[in-house]
């Protein structure tokens, strides 16, 4: 065999290895957005039943609110849970479409970018709830005594008790607010902030933006290589 024909088999060698390359970074890409997807179904399903209970929930306020129409003190604490809950209607709404919309066969780098905004709107939701649940579960309470028992809260317990937990509800609320506003700049420097925001996520988001990090690293080190 001369020159040339080293050559010629080097080079038909290195195209054999390149495509063989090219073929398992695929299969690798592959099966590791099916991981994320997988996740990421799940997790669609969970909120799919979280949205469902949200509308009746919903239904349930507004037929409550139509009931009462003509008593301010039941019609108040139904129209703004209603509105609150219809606010996190509308959220987990834009968030499915968030996740059905996911083009996994585009760049690595959206779809990371596209799991990181979903990130932030699970947090505003779930953070939302945490610090209005202590404003409006009096709400709560006055409703749901009333609708399903037929009972009327105001009687029952004094009425200073009722505007102490409110004004409780209220600094909870203030007290968030001065908190994200002080803290927002750190929660990347704080390992436990990390950790609550992960939490606060959910397991299958941060699994699927795991996986989704793992392949960028890779992609990007192959490149580099």
């Amino acid at each position: 065999m001369d020159l040339d024909e080293m050559k010629q088999s080097w080079q038909a060698r290195d195209r054999a290895l390149d495509a063989r390359l090219r073929l398992n970074a695929r299969l690798l890409r592959a099966a590791t957005l099916d991981r994320a997807e997988t996740a990421l179904r799940r997790l669609s399903r969970r909120m799919a039943v979280e949205l469902a209970l949200s509308l009746a929930a919903v239904l349930w306020l507004g037929a409550f609110a139509a009931r009462h129409g003509g008593d301010i003190r039941f019609l108040a604490p139904a129209v703004v849970l209603g509105l609150c809950g219809a606010g996190f209607c509308a959220a987990a709404i834009h968030q499915l479409v968030a996740i059905r919309t996911i083009d996994y066969g585009g760049p690595v780098l959206a779809i990371q970018a596209r799991l990181e905004r979903l990130r932030v709107q699970r947090l505003r939701a779930d953070l939302a709830a945490l610090v209005l649940g202590p404003l409006l579960w009096v709400a709560v309470l006055v409703v749901a005594v009333k609708g399903l028992l037929g009972a009327d809260v105001y009687a029952m317990v004094p009425g200073r008790w009722l505007v102490a937990n409110v004004l409780f509800g209220v600094a909870v609320l203030v007290a968030a607010v001065w908190a994200a506003r002080r803290y927002a700049g750190r929660a990347g420097h704080s390992p436990t902030l990390r950790r609550v925001m992960r939490d606060l996520a959910g397991h299958n988001l941060t699994q699927a933006m795991d996986v989704v990090r793992e392949l960028r690293e890779f992609e990007q080190e192959d490149a580099a290589a």
